[in-house]
């Protein structure tokens, strides 16, 4: 069984078991608890990509089981009340998750099945668990709302580390940090108990917490290489704006899927150049095509490698397409991440566009480039091609000499001219016929594929400020051999 196929399993279980807690937890309780559970597994699948091993492993089922006793903890405090026998008993079972914090690191290390997803994964359940019983234990016990303080620590660190990246350097191995970490789940049970002393033990371990995270916030900062600040907000409003749009629109994927089956059937291979988010890959991957996914940006190379996971069918490649191998200019913009462009010219002729006003390119990023005929030397000729790259569509073209059986090219009325080149190469390779849909539409908008003379006449009409889309073209017949009837 995959990784990904024992998550899978692992959260179904999970569900069970919280749909069984309704008498205790009630409607609002459970609903609340499979949200959680929700996070665990977009959280524990996305990180999957760190485990080099084929297996899950017993160490990770052990932290599911963690964050699975985190999911009911969620579910609890959506209960009115909870007395002192029930306060009690949650702090037992709690002493209980505690102490297998240690028991999943030791087998994983016995094992020698440690990997940088175990720790991470570990380490973001401890701090989800500190969490759950700290806000445990202002609704219910007697510390107050300031006992949350003890178990956002880990957060605010993590939330400033992405405007300041020296915190998120790795840090030495240390005993100090272990025992405090064990001593702050100690206190938040017993801030959570019906115990008189448990706010004062919560208020002491939260001075252990605060000293413990000083010392290290004073280790980075010394031994930074940069304590440069990054646009942190313009980055993630991008990543979560691109997510948006291609993931989270209700129909879409029922549509992008009746859309490309016209050119994906099961067995194609298909080859799309800037997949972004990823929602053509997954589309085509439904309709029973193997996949190559060529998308230069680090962070959604990334997210690639993590949603296809497992997923022998789907190749990602971090790379640009381009006329020649070489390294190329990759100029991206932080909110805007889908207009990451290799393309001098499109930069300019974009900025001059009313529909462009507020975009701005602040990053070079020195890309690795290769051609789409190498590409098609190493996996083979492609059913259909998508080129969407804001602007360099054309310089993709130039690194292709074979005249592929269906392709699309993306067109922006204020860069045209590289729609229309676009048309002029694929005549040099073979006789095409034209169709387009407008934006994210998933809809061709003629009833006919017409001559590239057409489309070609209908793109030296745009205005600057029209609505962009995208050309379709399906090979007629190769250069210099007669079309079919």
């Amino acid at each position: 069984m995959t990784r990904t196929a024992s998550l899978r399993r692992l959260a179904w279980i999970t569900a069970a078991i919280l749909f069984a807690t309704l008498p205790v937890l009630g409607i609002v309780g459970v609903a609340a608890s499979l949200l959680a559970l929700g996070m665990l597994w977009v959280g524990a699948r996305l990180g999957l990509a760190d485990h080099p091993y084929p297996s899950l492993g017993p160490a990770n089922c052990i932290t599911w089981a963690r964050g699975a006793f985190v999911c009911f903890l969620a579910g609890l405090l959506c209960v009115p009340e909870l007395d002192a026998d029930a306060r009690w008993i949650l702090v037992a079972a709690g002493a209980v998750v505690l102490a297998l914090d240690g028991v999943d690191g030791w087998i994983a290390r016995r094992r020698a099945e440690t990997s940088d997803f175990g720790a991470r994964f570990d380490m973001e359940t401890d701090s989800a668990f500190m969490l759950a019983l700290c806000l445990l234990a202002a609704r219910f016990g007697d510390a107050g709302l300031w006992i949350v303080l003890l178990g956002l620590p880990r957060y605010v660190f993590v939330a400033a580390s992405w405007r300041y990246p020296f915190l998120a350097e790795p840090l030495p191995h240390s005993e100090r940090r272990r025992v405090v970490c064990v001593l702050q789940g100690i206190t938040a049970l017993a801030a959570l108990s019906p115990l008189a002393a448990g706010p004062l033990i919560g208020a002491a371990g939260l001075a252990l917490l605060l000293w413990s995270f000083a010392i290290d916030v004073k280790f980075l900062w010394t031994n930074a290489t940069s304590r440069a600040r990054v646009a942190f907000v313009g980055r993630l409003y991008g990543l979560l704006r691109s997510l948006a749009i291609y993931h989270a629109i209700p129909g879409r994927a029922g549509q992008l899927d009746r859309f490309y089956a016209r050119f994906v059937r099961p067995g194609s291979f298909a080859i799309d150049v800037g997949a972004h988010a990823g929602n053509r890959v997954a589309s085509w991957r439904r309709l029973g095509a193997r996949v190559v996914a060529v998308e230069p940006q680090p962070v959604f190379a990334d997210l690639l490698r993590r949603f296809f996971l497992d997923d022998p069918a789907v190749k990602i490649e971090e790379k640009l397409l381009d006329a020649t191998p070489g390294t190329v200019a990759l100029h991206l913009s932080d909110r805007y991440p889908t207009l990451a462009t290799a393309s001098g010219d499109f930069m300019r002729a974009a900025s001059a566009a009313k529909s462009f006003r507020g975009v701005a390119w602040e990053r070079v990023l020195p890309t690795e480039a290769t051609t789409l005929d190498a590409l098609i030397a190493r996996e083979g000729m492609p059913d259909f091609v998508k080129i969407d790259v804001e602007g360099a569509e054309p310089r993709v073209l130039a690194g292709l000499s074979h005249a592929v059986a269906a392709l699309s090219f993306e067109y922006v009325p204020a860069a045209k001219d590289a729609a229309i080149a676009c048309i002029d190469r694929l005549e040099e390779l073979g006789v095409y016929r034209f169709n387009r849909s407008t934006g994210e539409s998933q809809r061709l908008v003629l009833p006919d594929f017409v001559s590239a003379a057409d489309m070609r006449g209908w793109l030296a009409c745009l205005s600057p400020d029209d609505k962009s889309g995208d050309v379709y073209a399906e090979r007629q017949a190769d250069r210099g051999a007669r079309p079919s009837a």
